[in-house]
């Protein structure tokens, strides 16, 4: 009886696997049977939803410099100032420039233009100008040079790239009023974080072009500052909105609110390679599928990824972090803190601050090792209920700690005065609960603090910093926090 179950349980399984096996084998066919112009199709329903993303991104980012330019129009006595007339007295004319300098620091502070003035009509400039600009008109003649931009243009505003031969910056132009005209600039490579490939387009070109058809930004930076290759102008035809396929060739275009273009041109023969990955990958699942149904059975196969998943989970997570304080582990820790630091947000400050108890030891030794682990539990606590869900905590092991900070300020004396206050906080608290009540042991803490530079390539130079800022408490006489306060350089 119990080779007859054995044998209907194989009998089951194996006409299971032949069922699922002929599906397969029908679905393959199926996929194969697929022509490679209804490919094709597919693919520029795809490019096409990805260039009008990519538009909208940049109609956004366009629309974030405009929307900077149009506040300085708010204030009525900046939109009016001359500084060529005479009836103002030079007093009021100082305040009137440092109020406009103050708001176009303000409008410029969580964004990287390269250049931010305003430029009157005797050359003078309130604002912010790079090197590159100032460069070009050493000689005076800016305004008469940009004012002329706008006449040719024939509006109150204008997109210009390659002023002067310079194609690392996009200008733009906007009249202030009769005698002054409002300068925004930025690196054109700031558009690389618009122009997001789904990764099935992986090796797809894409290009944002002006009227003139030249290459704005691409994703092959060798192009930027080119023209549109002649055989792509002609197949789009003067065609702003829109796509075109030949056998060799899918080209899409969207033009943007400016009167820019994203154009995107993927190669016929990516389309068909990416067709026959998608086969191949199917073919390894169904049969990947089909085997473990032959080796476990329905049942077992569900039982097992149940379990396996829990399992994995539960191990994943026991990877990342300390078990006792429930915080990031020391390689966790650092494999976020190294991510962050290549990454380098814009218009943040990052930071670190490393924590270590002083007479820890005596803890254990006084009080007994469970004691000084429910100490540990404690003041990771602490850190948590001080700094919050906005920075990275860690166990860096024993009793150090350790707290990755990216806060929304640039300016990197701001940002320390802003650390000083979560330490003293953490401090204080801490003065109120473990330090009263192990007093007997003058249980205290000491902190070292150091400030992402932009020369930091990875979380190892910051740590050594911090880790000597640390130490110089330490040595000094315990309970004391060091700061990096150079402020030399942005992150």
């Amino acid at each position: 009886m119990g080779n007859e179950f054995k044998k209907i349980q194989l009998r089951s399984i194996i006409l299971f696997a032949s069922l699922i096996l002929g599906i397969a084998l029908y679905i393959i066919v199926l996929l194969t049977g697929r022509s490679n112009i209804f490919m094709q199709e597919n693919a520029a329903s795809l490019v096409r939803a990805s260039n009008r993303q990519m538009e909208l991104n940049i109609d956004s980012y366009l629309n974030k410099v405009r929307k900077a330019s149009a506040l300085l129009f708010s204030d009525s006595t900046s939109y009016t100032y001359d500084p060529s007339d005479d009836s103002v007295d030079d007093y009021t004319k100082l305040q009137i420039a440092n109020r406009i300098n103050d708001n176009i620091t303000d409008l410029s502070l969580l964004d990287n233009y390269a250049d931010f003035a305003v430029i009157y009509s005797n050359d003078e400039v309130i604002g912010s100008l790079s090197k590159v600009t100032k460069s070009m008109y050493v000689n005076g003649g800016m305004y008469h040079a940009f004012s002329k931009i706008l006449d040719e243009e024939n509006n109150s505003d204008a997109w210009v790239f390659g002023l002067n031969g310079d194609t690392a910056h996009i200008y733009y132009f906007e009249r202030y009023n009769s005698y002054a005209i409002i300068l925004i600039s930025f690196y054109s490579r700031e558009l690389k974080g618009v122009f997001q490939i789904p990764e099935q387009l992986d090796g797809m070109e894409v290009s944002l072009v002006n009227n003139d058809n030249r290459i704005l930004y691409s994703n092959e930076d060798e192009k930027i500052g080119s023209n549109l290759p002649e055989s792509t102008i002609s197949l789009l035809n003067n065609l702003k909105n829109g796509s075109v396929m030949t056998n060799t060739l899918l080209i899409t275009s969207d033009e943007c609110s400016n009167g820019w273009c994203v154009v995107c041109t993927v190669p016929a023969s990516l389309i068909i390679q990416d067709n026959t990955r998608f086969m191949e990958v199917t073919i390894i699942v169904i049969l990947a599928f089909v085997a473990v149904i032959l080796i476990f059975g329905v049942v077992v196969t569900k039982r097992m990824n149940v379990t396996a998943n829990h399992y994995v989970d539960s191990l994943e997570d026991e990877a990342q972090h300390d078990r006792m304080t429930g915080l990031y582990n020391r390689e966790e820790f650092h494999l976020i803190a190294d991510a962050f630091i290549k990454e380098k947000p814009a218009g943040k400050t990052m930071s670190f601050s490393i924590f270590d108890m002083d007479h820890f030891k005596s803890i254990n030794d006084q009080h007994g090792h469970l004691e000084g682990d429910e100490v540990l539990r404690r003041f990771s606590k602490l850190l948590s209920d001080t700094f919050g869900s906005e920075f990275i905590l860690g166990r860096l092991g024993g009793d150090e700690f350790g707290v990755f900070g990216c806060i929304d300020i640039l300016d990197e004396m701001r940002a320390i005065t802003e650390l000083k206050k979560y330490i003293a906080a953490l401090r204080n608290s801490f003065n109120k609960s473990l330090a009263k009540d192990y007093s007997v042991d003058s249980l205290s803490f000491c902190s070292g603090t150091a400030i992402v530079h932009k020369s930091d390539l990875n979380f190892t130079d910051v740590f050594n910093r911090a880790d000597t800022l640390l130490y110089l408490g330490k040595k000094n006489g315990k309970s004391q926090d060091h700061f990096d306060d150079e402020g030399n350089e942005n992150p």
